[in-house]
């Protein structure tokens, strides 16, 4: 990524069309790779037909500088308190694109700028609350804030995926209650929040040296010690976090947990978890086909809760 493009935020049209009064920022388009120009300055109210006339001549990017999207995220918190309690104002495409805003601001308040707090965490609920009323009303509805992740870090488009392939699982093995969805989905989206705090980012990492792996098998209680900090955070959300990467055969990780020593929630979150991270692009690899992840993970045995995993071969290997 070069120097300049990391000066500039990429933003959403939808958040901004729901809030049409003076801006509190400056917003650019970007032309190319690395050529940006102010097109809104603060305190304007955005002219859409010149958006649309930018548009028309193969503009698609607004942007705000990394200074300025502090601001622009007080305007995706708003619109996601208004999202989680009015769903039915919100079209689908609206719903998934300011979703992807809402999961853009916590990732990079969690991940970029190593912040969990209360905030943070109620923009998550919202999140992880919104895409479970969606998929009560269409389940396959929620999968487009995936396409649109686009070319968000891996961390990010994670997070999301496997808080979705978790409620999708959960809603197939006869779970419906709307509390434990949203527990279940705020565990999933959380899961990797220890992540934050490793000393260097695995992204970067094809292969890891010894001292690196036991850090990274570290990163349950990490995150759980900031999550546990969290005022109301409920213990559901605690064990998710906490025991993703145990295994039925006791192989796992941090603990070594067994089969019924393991959480229910949190082996629902470990399929979902790998098979997002064996489908997705990484930076050292191409991502897998769905059958193909299937196909890794049915061979490890013991890895996974069988029937779990047999139903989410049922609903994913189609």
């Amino acid at each position: 990524m070069n120097s300049e493009s990391q000066k500039y935020v990429d933003i959403g049209i939808v958040v901004l069309k729901r809030f049409n009064v003076p801006l509190i920022f400056d917003v650019w388009i970007r032309r190319a790779s690395t050529s940006y120009s102010k097109l809104f300055m603060k305190g304007d109210i955005i002219d859409w037909e010149r958006l649309e006339a930018y548009k028309s001549k193969g503009v698609e990017s607004l942007c705000v500088t990394l200074e300025d999207y502090a601001k622009y995220s007080l305007y995706v918190e708003k619109m996601g308190e208004h999202l989680a309690k009015n769903p039915d104002k919100f079209s689908v495409e609206d719903t998934a694109a300011l979703l992807k805003e809402m999961v853009n601001f916590s990732m990079r308040e969690i991940m970029v700028n190593s912040r969990v707090d209360e905030r943070v965490v109620a923009n998550s609920t919202n999140v992880v609350n919104s895409c479970v009323q969606s998929m009560q009303k269409d389940t396959k509805s929620m999968m487009r804030i995936v396409g649109l992740m686009g070319q968000h870090p891996y961390i990010f488009k994670h997070s999301i995926t496997t808080s979705i392939l978790s409620v999708i699982l959960a809603q197939n093995t006869g779970i419906e209650n709307l509390n434990n969805l949203n527990l279940l989905g705020l565990g999933a989206f959380l899961h990797d929040v220890g992540v934050s705090q490793l000393s260097f980012d695995p992204e970067d990492k094809e292969t890891l040296s010894a001292e690196e792996r036991k850090e990274i098998m570290r990163h349950p209680e990490m995150g759980k010690r900031l999550l546990d900090t969290i005022k109301g955070m409920r213990s559901e959300v605690l064990a998710i976090v906490m025991q993703h990467h145990e295994q039925p055969n006791g192989r796992g990780y941090p603990n070594g947990l067994k089969d019924a020593e393991i959480y229910p929630m949190a082996k629902i979150v470990a399929i979902c978890d790998t098979f997002s991270a064996l489908i997705t692009k990484r930076s050292f690899r191409q991502g897998m086909s769905p059958l193909e992840a299937l196909s890794v993970m049915k061979s490890d045995t013991g890895k996974f809760d069988k029937q779990l995993l047999e139903k989410f071969c049922k609903v994913f290997g189609g």
